[in-house]
């Protein structure tokens, strides 16, 4: 089994979307006193996925809080700019961070010079969660899953090529244990992002990769310039109902994996203002309008969280995320 890497980075492109006014928002202003604008400080640049779920959020919650709400975008670095920025803001929850876990999560154990700990901050809410799917270029015709592993054990043919956004990020990451789990044979290119790893496999620069759906990569597998092999997770997904999982497959169980925007509050803010926050988004996030909206960005639906099952889903996907970075022995550069 051999995974290499080369240095690279950064994340994913999308498209433009415009923010809409949501009926039956719960008004919370006595729990958040502060007329000062709320700021949503985004990880990426503007544009992006995340940033426009942001941004789809924005008129809802002013409703919802009575107050303008400000989006600042900062991104770089893995996000830990933005998320370093939040953490020095007073702690009064009028300052929020909008990063994906993915990030949050990784940063500090693949970047030295990222010195927070993910536990300094708490989830508030998921805004755009999706599968991770395992794609090849069309020089490929594999029948599954299966027979992309056997091909890639064998030894005396060249190992095939995994784009990823570079060292620690989240395709990285997926990729190491995906070789590490079947003794696949991959060699890791990195790019700066999704829209780069996307143009290399329809170039044929590189044999597969692991991607977030989203809408361009699935018109690009229902036209078949790209192939599907299959979901990382335990049931399929709605857009591509006959794509199997991965963990259908004889050599992989288990084997989940998602990109996930969210909305996060430092872990310092008061309780009662950490709950109002949670109880305006979900009404947000719950309504047709935004559940509209994830589907036209080929996302899954956000399910209704508690603030408690929330900092439970938080804690296992850095429990998770930890136990995978050591067992490929991801180290800090």
């Amino acid at each position: 089994m051999k995974f290499v890497c080369k240095l690279g980075r950064r994340y994913l492109a999308a498209c433009i979307v415009a923010a809409a006014t949501l009926p039956s928002i719960t008004i919370v202003h006595a729990q958040i006193p502060s007329s000062r604008p709320l700021v949503l400080r985004v990880a990426y640049p503007a544009g992006g996925p995340a940033d426009v779920a942001t941004r789809k959020i924005q008129v809802p919650l002013q409703t919802a809080l009575g107050k303008p709400v400000i989006i600042e975008n900062l991104p770089g670095a893995g996000g830990s700019i933005a998320a370093n920025n939040v953490l020095a803001a007073a702690p009064d929850g009028q300052t929020l961070l909008v990063t994906t876990g993915n990030d949050m999560i990784l940063s500090p154990l693949a970047l030295s010079q990222v010195k927070y700990k993910p536990e300094q901050y708490r989830l508030l809410a998921t805004i755009l969660p999706t599968d991770f799917m395992l794609v090849t270029s069309a020089d490929h015709a594999f029948s599954g899953i299966d027979a992309l592993i056997e091909r890639a054990r064998k030894s005396d043919q060249k190992e095939l090529t995994i784009g990823s956004w570079g060292y620690g990020s989240a395709p990285y990451l997926v990729g190491a244990d995906f070789s590490a789990s079947t003794n696949a044979r991959v060699l890791d290119v990195p790019y700066k992002g999704a829209a780069p790893v996307i143009q290399a496999l329809l170039s044929r620069e590189i044999d597969m990769a692991f991607v977030p759906l989203a809408p361009n990569v699935l018109e690009l597998i229902r036209t078949g310039k790209i192939n599907a092999i299959g979901v990382a997770n335990t049931k399929r997904n709605p857009y591509l109902p006959k794509l199997p999982t991965l963990s259908e497959g004889k050599y992989l169980k288990n084997f989940v994996y998602s990109a996930w925007a969210a909305v996060f509050v430092p872990a310092s803010v008061p309780e009662s203002v950490a709950a109002a926050l949670h109880k305006s988004l979900a009404d947000i996030t719950g309504s047709s309008d935004f559940q509209s909206f994830l589907k036209d960005s080929a996302a899954l639906p956000v399910e209704p969280m508690t603030l408690a099952q929330s900092a439970a889903f938080y804690q296992a996907e850095i429990d998770k995320f930890r136990r995978i970075a050591k067992a490929v022995k991801l180290e800090p550069q």
